[in-house]
């Protein structure tokens, strides 16, 4: 993609849009909301209301349907340019990991298929089946013929997952670099990083051997694994990560745990994020609505999870995560 390409029509379409964003009070109300129920009754007043459910804990099926109506959306405004599709694949291999492992156990998966990936679940099942990887030209054929392998090997699924992760972001990390965008090119690279800071984090604490992050770690970031293998062998991991880029991030939040780091990590995305705000005529507003749509739905998620096994609302509430607007 050209940087000089403006789009001032797709730009003004996504400002409007962005009105529609959930406020940081809206969520806070479904926080502090006496039920999942009423959590359920602030949330359909907002678009996700557009997806009517019987029951509160078909929650995921509103925010699946309102993520894939922003994706089609979203794509309508450059329909000359697929830059999105970057940010589909890792839904995609999400239902590859669903479809390998209903194939393994010979039982449906279909209520953990998601819409919104570059590839309708219909065409995406077939291709499978038939192992016709030409079709799939976004996703790595060799990736689900290891991850299957693997399993037959080990009879362990989390090797499916940490297989395809990996090609999901090899996927991401050429796509990036075909666009040419340095917007998109440095939001794959903090992905990156940060999921493996997070995974590193969680296998620390777990007590796992270094070889469980090593088998997970993602290409992509700009951090390279020798630097957590030395982190690792740490007494203080994130003094000796103060020298990568995250270095405050982790000084500030790794020792305060998992669920505390987590949330410090996609905030640390979402400031980089809202840069898209003040762009005027350039595709960054359109990518940076996506990512926030992404985001919100991800906090939807957490306090109607949260709310159904009866976490209380302080809890709650400091979980939820910045949002862009």
């Amino acid at each position: 993609m050209s940087k000089q390409k403006i789009y001032p029509f797709a730009v003004a379409a996504v400002r409007s849009m962005e009105n529609k964003l959930l406020s940081k009070q809206k969520l806070m109300q479904m926080a502090e909301a006496k039920s999942a129920e009423e959590a359920m009754r602030i949330l359909a007043d907002s678009e996700y209301g557009k997806t009517q459910v019987k029951d509160v804990h078909d929650f995921e099926e509103m925010i699946s349907a309102h993520l894939e109506e922003t994706y089609t959306a979203v794509d309508g405004l450059i329909p000359s340019e697929k830059f999105i599709d970057i940010f589909l694949y890792k839904n995609d291999y999400h239902n590859l990991k669903v479809l390998i492992k209903e194939e393994i156990s010979k039982q449906s998966g279909a209520k953990y298929l998601i819409r919104g990936g570059t590839i309708d679940i219909e065409t995406l099942r077939r291709c499978f089946r038939e192992r016709d990887y030409a079709n799939m030209p976004n996703i790595k054929g060799t990736a689900i013929n290891e991850a299957i392998e693997k399993y037959a090997k080990t009879k362990n699924g989390q090797y499916i997952d940490m297989i395809l992760d990996q090609a999901c972001f090899s996927s991401m990390a050429e796509a990036a670099e075909r666009l040419g965008n340095p917007y998109v090119s440095k939001y794959v690279s903090l992905l990156a990083d940060l999921t493996n800071l997070k995974m590193f984090l969680r296998v620390k604490e777990m007590g796992r051997a270094y070889q469980v992050f090593s088998e997970a770690y993602v290409p992509g970031g700009s951090i390279k694994e020798d630097v957590f293998s030395r982190a690792f062998q740490s007494d203080n991991p994130a003094s000796s990560l103060k020298e990568t880029s995250f270095g405050a991030l982790c000084d500030q939040y790794m020792g305060a745990g998992f669920t505390v780091f987590e949330k410090a990590c996609d905030d640390y995305l979402m400031e980089y994020v809202k840069d898209a705000k003040y762009k005027t005529l350039t595709p960054e507003p359109v990518m940076g609505y996506i990512l926030a749509k992404e985001t919100e739905a991800k906090s939807v998620r957490i306090i109607m999870t949260c709310k159904l096994h009866d976490i209380p609302p302080e809890i709650i509430k400091e979980r939820v995560r910045e949002v862009y607007v």
